[in-house]
């Protein structure tokens, strides 16, 4: 696998890259490409994001980040994104069952795998969150293809958890303000 021509043709021309991907063949390939994705961020993240603020805005909180920090963000990162590659794969391959997807969980893996392509560049402060938006993006385009739904079934797929999860803390938050207010203003 060359990661760089690898990277480019996702980030460049993902609806191609998706159709060409082989939706079966083993994880080793995509689960690699992702590990590599999440070092590079892990050790980006470390250095620019956290490790160099200090010196640049003077910074001087409890926490010292450094280059051991870049170091210990680069080997947990993959381990973690790994990890969760493969629960939100199992998450969306559910999702997409129930939307009549056609796809298989390997291929949901792959597709994940792949669009890790944009942590490289989503550690950037201040525009990393424009990455994260074509990351979804991405996850549209590789669920469309792999699951062969069309492109609102696959937007409602990649996007449903996250909706589920804000529902559930607006749940949360309005029962635990109901039960404060009950505490403090017994009836």
């Amino acid at each position: 696998m060359d990661y760089i021509e690898t990277w480019k043709e996702v980030i460049q021309r993902p609806s191609d890259f998706f159709r060409r991907m082989p939706t079966t063949g083993g994880y080793a390939d995509p689960l690699t490409f992702a590990a590599i994705s999440y070092i590079i961020y892990g050790l980006l993240s470390g250095l620019f994001s956290r490790g160099m603020m200090r010196g640049m805005y003077g910074y001087s909180g409890i926490t010292e980040f450094g280059f051991s920090t870049a170091i210990m963000t680069a080997i947990m990162a993959p381990i973690v994104g790994i990890v969760s590659i493969f629960i939100g794969a199992a998450i969306l391959y559910v999702i997409y069952k129930v939307l009549g997807g056609s796809g298989t969980y390997e291929g949901t893996v792959r597709f994940i795998s792949y669009a890790t392509a944009v942590m490289t560049v989503s550690w950037i402060p201040l525009i990393g969150w424009i990455f994260g938006i074509y990351e979804i993006y991405l996850y549209i385009v590789g669920g469309m293809v792999v699951h062969d739904v069309s492109m609102v079934k696959s937007a409602i797929a990649i996007l449903l958890p996250t909706v589920l999860i804000i529902l559930l803390v607006i749940i949360m938050v309005v029962l635990a303000g109901s039960i404060a207010y009950t505490m403090i203003f017994p009836s």
